[in-house]
C-alpha cells in the first residue's frame, strides 16, 4: 500500500532522473492509491500518457511538478549529501561534484564545498587509459584527499547544524531561507577565511 508521502517521493525521483520513463511507468501501472490520494482526472492523466514519445518527461513534469514537496526532498537530499561527508560514506568526489552542482543552480551556502570541489578535487588526477591507476597518480589523489577531508566534513558538520536548528531551510528546488546570522555566513562573507583555516 502506497501514501501519499510514497507517491510524491516517486514523482520526485522521475523528476529528478533518478529512475527511468520505464521504471516509472511500470510503477504507474501498479500504483492505482494514486487516483484515491488524488482524484481520478490527475491518474487517468498519467495514465494516458505516451510514455514511448522523445519528449514524455517534460508532459510528465506539468502534471506531477505540483504534486511533489521539492522543499522537503531538496532539503533531505542535501543533509544526506552531508551526513554522506561526515561520515564519510560513498565516493566522495561523487558528492562533491553533485554538491558543486548544487551551488552552481543556487544553493549558495555550499559555496565553500563547491569550491573546494573546483579548486582541490576537480585537480585530481583522472583514471588513465584502460582504466587503470599510476601508482603516482593514486598516491598523488589519496594525499589531495587526506588534505582536504577534514576541512570537508567540518564545513558539512557546520552546514548540517545550520539545517538541524532550522536556520537554513530549502522551500523550494534551488531556493531557501536563510535564517542564520550574518558572521555565521562565513562562506559567503569571508571564503578567504575559510580556506586559510
Amino acid at each position: 500500500m502506497n501514501s501519499k508521502a510514497d507517491i510524491q517521493k516517486q514523482f520526485y525521483k522521475i523528476y529528478k532522473g533518478y529512475i527511468s520513463i520505464s521504471e516509472f511507468e511500470e510503477w504507474l501501472y501498479k500504483t492505482q492509491e494514486i487516483e484515491s490520494i488524488y482524484n481520478h482526472d490527475f491518474y487517468f492523466n498519467l495514465l494516458d500518457l505516451d510514455y514511448r514519445k522523445k519528449h514524455i518527461k517534460t508532459e510528465l513534469v506539468k502534471i506531477i511538478k505540483m504534486e511533489i514537496p521539492l522543499g522537503e526532498f531538496e532539503q533531505s537530499r542535501i543533509i544526506s549529501l552531508l551526513k554522506n561527508i561526515i561520515f564519510e560514506k560513498g565516493d566522495v568526489v561523487e558528492i562533491m561534484e553533485q554538491l558543486y552542482d548544487d551551488y552552481c543552480s543556487g544553493y549558495s551556502f555550499l559555496r565553500f564545498l563547491g569550491l573546494t570541489y573546483i579548486t582541490g578535487i576537480d585537480s585530481i588526477p583522472k583514471l588513465m587509459q584502460g582504466d587503470e591507476w599510476d601508482k603516482n597518480e593514486f598516491n598523488s589523489r589519496r594525499e589531495i584527499l587526506n588534505d582536504i577531508k577534514p576541512k570537508l566534513i567540518k564545513e558539512a558538520g557546520r552546514l548540517l547544524s545550520f539545517f538541524q536548528e532550522e536556520r537554513l531551510i530549502i522551500t523550494e528546488e534551488n531556493d531557501y531561507r536563510d535564517y542564520r546570522k550574518e558572521e555565521e555566513k562565513i562562506e559567503l562573507n569571508n571564503i578567504n577565511r575559510m580556506f586559510n583555516e
